[in-house]
C-alpha cells in the first residue's frame, strides 16, 4: 500500500493561459491536449504532470499520488475510510481528464486536496520541448516535489503522511525568523516509494494559493542556467537566488510563476536508499545561495 511518487498537480486560475506562456517559453515543458480551456504541462512520456483549470481563483486543486497497482489503491481507499476520512471515488470522466483509469479523492489535516489515482493512461509519447530543454529527471520518481502548507495543523499534518499513508522521513527543518517576535520556519520533508529525496514538505506558515513551492527537476546545471537566463531576460522576479541545498543538495533558484506561486528549478537531487538512510534534523538550509527576495512580487 506504498505511495509510489508524485504523479501529477492540478491548480486552478481565473487566467490558465498565463501558464501556458510561462510553461512552454519560459521553463520548456511541452503543451498537452487538455479539455475545457483548461492548460495541461507535459515534462515527460505521460501525457501531463501538471493541469492548470480555469477557476475563480488561483488554487491548488489537487495532489495526485501514483499507487503501485490497483490493489493497493483499492486498500489505501478502505484504509483511509477506516480511519474516518470522507473519501470520493472519481467520475469516469473525472478519470479521463486525469488520464487516469481510477482514483479517489480526499483531503489531509490541513485542508490539501489529496487523489490518489492507478493506471496512467495516454503514456508513451516522448517529450519534445518546444524550446530545447533537454528534458526533466522524473521516471520512477514522479513529477518532482511540492512543498504544501500545514499552518494550524502541523503536526496532525505530519502524523496523518507518516503514520496513516507511510511516507517516509527525510528531513526535520528549523531555520532561525529573522524578525523578532515572528515564529520560526519549520518543514517536514517526506519521501514516496523511490529515491527521490523527498516528493513532499509540509510548511507550518501559511500560503495563499496553497503551494509554498513546486520543484521540476532538469537533467543538468547548463539546463538550469539556461532557465535561469530566460527568467532573467523577461525581467521575472525571482524568490531565491541560485544555490545549493543542504538536505537533498539540489542546486536550484525559485522563481515566481503565474498568481505569485513559486516554482523551484533545479538539478542534481539527492537520489538515495531507504534501507541504508537515517533521517536528518537541520538548522541551516544551504551550503550557499539562495538568497531570498522578500517581498518580491
Amino acid at each position: 500500500m506504498k505511495i509510489s511518487n508524485l504523479g501529477y498537480v492540478i491548480l486552478s486560475s481565473p487566467a490558465p493561459d498565463a501558464w501556458r506562456s510561462f510553461g512552454l517559453e519560459v521553463i520548456g515543458t511541452m503543451e498537452a491536449p487538455a479539455p475545457d480551456g483548461a492548460v495541461a504541462l507535459k515534462i515527460d512520456e505521460h501525457p501531463f504532470r501538471i493541469l492548470v483549470e480555469t477557476g475563480e481563483a488561483d488554487r491548488l486543486q489537487a495532489i495526485g499520488w501514483e499507487m503501485a497497482s490497483h490493489a493497493d489503491l483499492a486498500a489505501m481507499r478502505d484504509h483511509l475510510a477506516g480511519q474516518g476520512l470522507a473519501v470520493r471515488s472519481g467520475t469516469a470522466e473525472e478519470a479521463e481528464k486525469r488520464c487516469v483509469t481510477e482514483f479517489f479523492a480526499t483531503t489531509d489535516p490541513a485542508g490539501n486536496p489529496l487523489e490518489f489515482y492507478y493506471g496512467r493512461t495516454g503514456c508513451g509519447e516522448p517529450f519534445v520541448s518546444p524550446i530545447g530543454t533537454s528534458g526533466f529527471v522524473t521516471g520512477a520518481m514522479g513529477l518532482g516535489h511540492i512543498v504544501v502548507s500545514a499552518a494550524g495543523a502541523f503536526e496532525e499534518a505530519y502524523r496523518f503522511y507518516t503514520t496513516t499513508l507511510g511516507l517516509g522521513d527525510s528531513d526535520d527543518l528549523t531555520i532561525a525568523s529573522p524578525q523578532a517576535g515572528m515564529p520560526d520556519m519549520r518543514v517536514r520533508f517526506l519521501h514516496a516509494d523511490n529515491p527521490r529525496h523527498h516528493s513532499l514538505a509540509l510548511f507550518n506558515l501559511p500560503s495563499p494559493t496553497g503551494v509554498v513551492h513546486l520543484m521540476l527537476e532538469m537533467e543538468n546545471l547548463d539546463e538550469v542556467g539556461r532557465c535561469l537566463d530566460r527568467v532573467e531576460a523577461r525581467n521575472i522576479s525571482l524568490m531565491a537566488s541560485l544555490g545549493r541545498h543542504c538536505n537533498d543538495n539540489m542546486v536550484s533558484f525559485y522563481v515566481h510563476g503565474p498568481a505569485n506561486v513559486p516554482l523551484e528549478i533545479g538539478c542534481e537531487g539527492l537520489q538515495l536508499d531507504w534501507t541504508r538512510f537515517e533521517p536528518t534534523v537541520s538548522t541551516v538550509p544551504d551550503h550557499w545561495g539562495h538568497a531570498y527576495q522578500l517581498g518580491a512580487e
